[in-house]
């Protein structure tokens, strides 16, 4: 069993709520309504940062294997994300996303962005 499903999304204030609500629903959709906790929390915190920190528009991505549900969030900056744990807002969102999922990671797309992910169980 092996699903995904794409969204892009645009450089606007509502982004991440969209995004959470998309999350929600496909949850819902593919059964796995306890999943969408977890996932709408790091979908909100990675298209925040691409928000605030890139000048680019986020694509969001969602596959569902055996294993779980991973979330990924593709920009086209090429600039590495940065967990900091200096224990003050703004800024901990990465950290978030570390305690939130099972693994997170980042890897260079070949367009030059990158393409930040998680995976919940």
């Amino acid at each position: 069993m092996r699903r995904s499903t794409e969204l892009r999304l645009p450089r606007t204030l509502d982004a991440a709520r969209r995004a959470r609500r998309f999350t929600t629903e496909m949850c819902a959709k593919w059964r796995v309504p306890g999943l969408a906790p977890d996932a709408a929390v790091i979908v909100t915190e990675l298209v925040e940062n691409t928000l605030r920190h890139t000048g680019a528009a986020p694509r969001l991505c969602l596959e569902l294997h055996r294993d779980g549900l991973t979330v990924e969030v593709t920009d086209e900056d090429p600039r590495q994300p940065v967990i900091r744990e200096s224990g003050r807002p703004p800024g901990l969102g990465l950290l978030l996303v570390a305690q939130t999922s099972e693994q997170w990671g980042c890897r260079r797309e070949p367009s030059g962005g990158k393409t930040v992910w998680a995976t919940v169980r």
